[in-house]
């Protein structure tokens, strides 16, 4: 008798446990990737560079591209609670290797406009807002005045843009050195040589802190605030503080905010 009673329960608890496994199985799936109705990642390959697209769900309000700084990669920040907030509000988040510390170079130019048609196929919607950290801004500007397409708003922090004046970055000159094949940075690819190219309709809004001691403010967030102000640009500066790894740069609140202002541009 106890041998059938031990029977009984070793197959009571296997059915439990297939039933528990039947069970968490789907649940498991729907949190990786979101089902038919919840968050989703898109993974590719586009001209050798990895690209990915995180979707809030099938009809996102608009399409942010992110340019990441020196040192990040496809992955950089995107499930991080800075541009995951994005995806919370309700946008569709693209991002690109671009070819990793490429410092606006043409292959850098043509990663961004691959990713922005890939993009915006895939989510169904306009890329209506750009968003650049550090190195990333020379990356996204160098784009807007070498024929990609603007998007409505742009949002940079902590933009590098002098490539010349880069000696603080660690490691920096070498990198830039070698994405312009040990050949001096053309001046058509410096972008604080060319705001006066950036297109005037685009509305800016820059995140940087005075005391950075990378990216120098007077050389780079300086000069293009006051450039686009003079050619009558629509743009805005938060002010932040510490230096250029200070989290504070990092503003989720102020990001969102910003997107939002941008929801229902440039459809």
């Amino acid at each position: 008798m106890r041998i059938r009673r031990s029977a009984v329960v070793a197959a009571v608890v296997v059915v439990l446990g297939v039933a528990a496994a039947l069970v968490v199985a789907p649940l498991l799936s729907t949190g990786a990737n979101g089902g038919d109705q919840g968050p989703t990642t898109v993974r590719g390959t586009l001209a050798g560079q990895a690209v990915r697209l995180s979707m809030p769900g099938p009809e996102p309000k608009g399409l942010v591209i992110w340019f990441h700084g020196q040192g990040g990669n496809v992955n950089d920040r995107v499930d991080g609670p800075w541009l995951d907030a994005l995806r919370r509000d309700g946008w569709a988040v693209a991002s690109s290797e671009f070819h990793s510390q490429s410092w606006g170079n043409a292959a850098s130019t043509k990663d961004t406009r691959l990713l922005v048609e890939w993009a915006e196929e895939q989510a169904g919607t306009k890329a209506r807002l750009w968003v650049s950290g550090s190195m990333g801004a020379s990356i996204a500007l160098n784009a807007l005045t070498h024929g990609v397409e603007a998007p409505a708003c742009w949002y940079g922090v902590k933009p590098a843009l002098d490539l010349t004046q880069m000696d603080q970055v660690p490691g920096g000159p070498g990198y830039i050195r070698r994405a312009y094949e040990g050949q001096p940075v053309p001046a058509d690819r410096n972008p604080i040589r060319n705001v006066d190219r950036l297109p005037a309709d685009t509305r800016y809004r820059v995140v940087s802190s005075q005391q950075d001691e990378w990216v120098a403010y007077q050389e780079n967030t300086q000069p293009l605030v006051q450039q686009l102000e003079a050619r009558g640009a629509d743009i805005t500066l938060l002010d932040v503080k510490g230096g250029h790894a200070d989290p504070s740069h990092w503003n989720a609140r102020d990001l969102v905010a910003y997107a939002d202002s941008c929801a229902g541009e440039g459809a």
